[in-house]
């Protein structure tokens, strides 16, 4: 698995996919998983308060899984917490904010969100907690982690900035590949194949050479399928101390991460 900080690689390593050695024909971890249905929750939803002592909170989320609470930590804006395994059927999950020391400072629990998914076996899902924390929607996509052509690897574009507009990502540079085009909020280009590489990656105004943000060292290992995505607000609320960290970026995860040889 790669992120943008090493930090949150190191930590999305230790909790996502990386539980257990299995078979190259499955997603890392999860091999043993059959006839289960597997979900991973991201939280994209940043925080939106427009008062400056709400403004400076990290507000974390709370997933519930048919009412059990599987993490040990609330999860923060723009972490997730790895696929977890259930049983075929409609799972009910509900997102609460936390009232913990996670938060900072703490503050009064909530809940923001619940939504009922059909969910089968042997399946994956991505669900995403986007909107802002103050105002919560949700996206649940289907994962295809089958695996890419020999020396490829496959990523998937989303756009969950607030504000942003549509926009385009594409390599960094005149001339540069636009990888995903005019996508509005919520908007997904679905798994397509790229050559593994080190990318320097950039958000632009759709249709534009207007740099939202860029990011470098954006890592892509073959054999592997990745998730990117747009996030936090193109003009940050104004209250004056609103965490610097909402601020329009993109960051990624591996749904699917084959350790390099």
């Amino acid at each position: 698995m790669r992120r943008f900080s090493n930090t949150l690689l190191s930590a999305l390593l230790a909790g996502s996919l990386l539980l257990t050695a299995c078979e190259k024909n499955e997603p890392q971890g999860l091999g043993e998983e059959k006839d289960k249905a597997k979900v991973i929750f991201v939280n994209a939803a940043p925080n939106g308060a427009s008062t400056p002592a709400v403004a400076q909170r990290e507000i974390a989320i709370w997933p519930f899984y048919n009412g059990v609470q599987f993490n040990n930590f609330p999860i923060k804006f723009p972490w997730s917490n790895g696929y977890k395994a259930f049983v075929p059927g409609n799972l009910v999950m509900r997102f609460d904010t936390a009232r913990s020391q996670n938060n900072d400072p703490a503050g009064p629990a909530g809940n923001v969100a619940q939504i009922t998914i059909p969910v089968t076996a042997d399946t994956y899902y991505s669900v995403y907690a986007v909107g802002t924390a103050q105002n919560v929607e949700t996206v649940v996509l289907t994962d295809d982690l089958s695996l890419p052509s020999a020396g490829k690897a496959k990523i998937r574009i989303m756009n969950y900035s607030p504000d942003a507009g549509p926009i385009d990502v594409a390599v960094v540079g005149a001339g540069g590949a636009v990888l995903a085009s005019n996508l509005g909020f919520k908007g997904v280009k679905d798994f397509f194949e790229i050559d593994p590489g080190n990318y320097s990656l950039e958000i632009r105004e759709a249709g534009t050479t207007r740099v939202l943000r860029s990011r470098t060292n954006v890592i892509i290992d073959p054999a592997s399928c990745y998730s990117i995505w747009a996030r936090g607000f193109n003009t940050l609320p104004s209250p004056g101390n609103t965490n610097a960290g909402s601020r329009i970026d993109l960051s990624y995860h591996a749904n699917r991460w084959t350790i390099p040889f």
